[in-house]
């Protein structure tokens, strides 16, 4: 096998734009090399900036604390006339009325944040993620998630619901069978 050819002849010299290297290298030291590695400096700066900016969705987790991030704790619905779910994508919250119950649940999977959907179909809420389904109140079915949904405290008052973000009863914890509200 031959090998590479390389010009080392002295006679030829920096005034004619060849110092002795490999071809295509110039005596001003813009080599293939030099450049693919300020090339690469050039989008890693880029990138840093880039994603100090913006941060991404998938990196933020932030929880629902009231009117569309107001501040405030507490929440009012109306009463579901019917089984089904109540999506409050501002304030993550889903509503479950389910069997005479209504359930408060946090919209994130409890595995790594995601938001939920209500699949009205199979009567479940479903994590696109990572596949964990839940049963209409909440209780964990299958998938990667570590517990059932997280649930807000409710109450009822006045005819309306009263939500409490402030209030997260963590998924098969304390309190959690316990919390809903009956109705008619």
């Amino acid at each position: 096998m031959a090998e590479p050819h390389h010009h080392t002849d002295p006679t030829f010299s920096s005034a004619t734009g060849y110092d002795g290297g490999c071809e295509g290298e110039t005596a001003g030291g813009s080599d293939r090399r030099t450049f693919l590695k300020e090339g690469l400096m050039a989008v890693a700066a880029l990138t840093a900036v880039a994603g100090a900016s913006v941060p991404l969705e998938a990196m933020t987790r932030t929880y629902a604390i009231g009117a569309a991030g107001a501040g405030l704790a507490t929440l009012s619905y109306p009463i579901p006339t019917a089984d089904g779910a109540t999506i409050d994508r501002a304030n993550k919250v889903i509503l479950i009325r389910y069997q005479g119950m209504v359930y408060a649940l946090a919209r994130e999977c409890p595995h790594k944040g995601t938001m939920v959907d209500w699949q009205p179909e199979q009567n479940r809420l479903y994590c696109p993620k990572h596949k964990s389904t839940f049963t209409a109140n909440g209780t964990k079915i299958q998938g990667k998630s570590p517990r059932s949904m997280d649930r807000y405290a409710i109450r009822l008052e006045e005819g309306k619901l009263i939500v409490d973000t402030a209030k997260v009863i963590e998924g098969d914890g304390t309190n959690w069978a316990t919390t809903g509200v009956k109705v008619g």
